[in-house]
């Protein structure tokens, strides 16, 4: 698929919303230059791959919006979304250490990312020790977030699961408004059946510990003090 770019001058990169997030959090003026013309904000579809497990690794993304699932595919098929990815985060890290990507990225919402090019990393991490720096800092947060992720929702019964994962979309904050992925995604980030998610969220809505901003019912605010009750309890 084909996704809508344009190119990304340093004073976007500079003044970036994220950026302090980022890959570049640490990069001066003059490393900058050095990728000027190189990286091209990308609008991304939802539902749309970035990129397959298992193919030559071309493209890091930093999301700068959205929310983008990173999945393995079993052998029966099944799929499991091993992290979800959110504004800052970086999608295909890992072809700076090996050249193939090791999971299948498909993006949960529309997603605007900056897509950068691995011969830039390269380029960069050989002129800049802050983007030497950067990289060991992001690769050590990316593994403990991982970690994170598998201990925390698939540990626990539904709720519990449910209330950690609306934690996270929500940054435990009750102000946060929180898109919540098909009950489909929830099952497979939870390690429970789509027909049990379905319950959850609408046991969730009826206590109202989710409340709907949309007629959709995707979009929610969540009472953030409730939910870490449930999280940390069995129910």
């Amino acid at each position: 698929m084909q996704f809508k770019i344009h190119p990304v001058d340093v004073q976007e990169c500079e003044s970036c919303g994220v950026r302090s997030n980022s890959l570049f959090a640490n990069l001066n003026s003059d490393d900058f230059r050095l990728i000027e013309q190189a990286i091209h904000e990308t609008g991304i579809p939802a539902h749309a791959t970035l990129f397959d497990e298992g193919a030559s690794g071309q493209f890091l993304y930093t999301l700068r919006s959205g929310l983008v699932k990173l999945v393995r595919y079993q052998s029966d098929g099944s799929q499991r979304i091993i992290r979800m990815l959110t504004p800052g985060d970086i999608a295909g890290l890992e072809i700076t250490a090996h050249p193939l990507y090791d999971s299948t990225a498909i993006a949960l919402t529309e997603v605007t990312a900056c897509r950068i090019p691995l011969a830039v990393i390269h380029r960069l991490e050989g002129a800049s020790p802050r983007l030497h720096s950067q990289l060991l800092r992001k690769w050590h947060e990316a593994l403990k977030q991982a970690d994170d992720f598998i201990a925390d929702l698939a540990s626990g019964n539904a709720r519990q699961r449910l209330a950690r994962l609306l934690l996270r979309l929500s940054h435990g904050d009750s102000g946060q408004q929180v898109l919540l992925p098909s009950r489909e995604d929830v099952g497979a980030m939870l390690g429970i059946t789509t027909e049990t998610a379905s319950r959850a969220v609408a046991a969730f809505r009826r206590e109202g510990l989710l409340l709907a901003t949309d007629r959709q019912g995707r979009h929610f605010r969540v009472d953030a003090a409730r939910l870490g009750s449930v999280a940390a309890r069995n129910d």
